[in-house]
């Protein structure tokens, strides 16, 4: 005996499914972004921010289209350019 009986319209509009012959592709973006990662020289460190600057930075990153790291990179190579142009020459 079936568990259900489902009844099909005739008058049904929406064209039947088609299956997935490609196959599912899971973390093949992941892939891509560890072999980035590797091709350059990106460090690993660990450091504390107040939770409202940390957020507002994890939202505007995400709404940038960037990763984290990507625009902690910005940040610093800001902070690091202003510093230097700060500084006396000769």
């Amino acid at each position: 005996m079936a568990r259900h009986n489902f009844e099909t319209p005739d008058n049904v509009t929406e064209p039947p499914l088609t299956p997935n012959t490609g196959g599912v592709k899971v973390g093949e973006d992941l892939a891509r972004r560890r072999k980035a990662a590797a091709a350059t020289d990106w460090k690993s460190f660990s450091s504390y921010l107040p939770e409202d600057v940390q957020r507002v930075f994890r939202s505007e990153c995400m709404l940038a289209g960037i990763e984290v790291r990507q625009g902690l990179d910005e940040a610093v190579r800001a902070w690091l350019a202003a510093r230097q142009a700060g500084k006396p020459t000769g």
